[in-house]
């Protein structure tokens, strides 16, 4: 159950991180690189290749929960068990303000004038400070997981392929080479 939620969680996770961020995301990197204005040659190269990098590193940070989602995905139950508690925990209230507080923004315009400025002055920060739990708890589920349970796993897959077994005793019988 926890494992369904958490990838429910990578999934919210990933589509909030396009919708709240990349706006601001684009409007910074079109500010503050705005490639094309350095004076030809050797700063327009170096210039042009610093809004590479900084394109190709807001990429990957708006993409890590699809990736962590993908390989959750190939590795099965096993790479969820090796996770922090936590960790999972986090990122799983994390998402829970995030609806939450989405759910109140929804339901702003069909209040009281009042009553609808309180709910947004609110559920803005509620919003803003799930997406920031959500996204903590999932990079910090994803650094910290354990490998054991990856390796367990291969470890015993591996003994079940072979099919051969190994005389170890007596010396003279040994099967390997050393």
């Amino acid at each position: 159950m926890r494992r369904r939620l958490y990838l429910c969680t990578l999934l919210v996770l990933q589509l909030a991180l396009i919708v709240k961020l990349t706006p601001p995301l684009a409007h910074a990197l079109s500010v503050d690189a705005a490639p094309g204005m350095a004076p030809g040659g050797w700063p327009a190269m170096l210039q042009l290749v610093a809004t590479a990098a900084a394109v190709a590193g807001t990429s990957l940070a708006l993409v890590f929960p699809g990736v962590a989602l993908s390989r959750h995905r190939r590795g099965g139950v096993l790479r969820f068990l090796g996770m922090p508690r936590w960790a999972v925990t986090l990122a799983l209230g994390g998402t829970a303000a995030l609806g939450a507080g989405a759910f109140a923004l929804v339901l702003v315009p069909l209040l009281p004038a009042d009553e609808g400025m309180t709910a947004a002055l609110i559920a803005r920060p509620v919003v803003a400070g799930g997406l920031a739990l959500a996204t903590a708890g999932v990079l910090c589920a994803e650094l910290l997981r354990r490998g054991a349970a990856a390796a367990h796993g291969a470890q015993a897959s591996a003994r079940r392929s072979s099919g051969r077994i190994e005389v170890t005793h007596p010396p003279e019988l040994r099967t390997r080479g050393t």
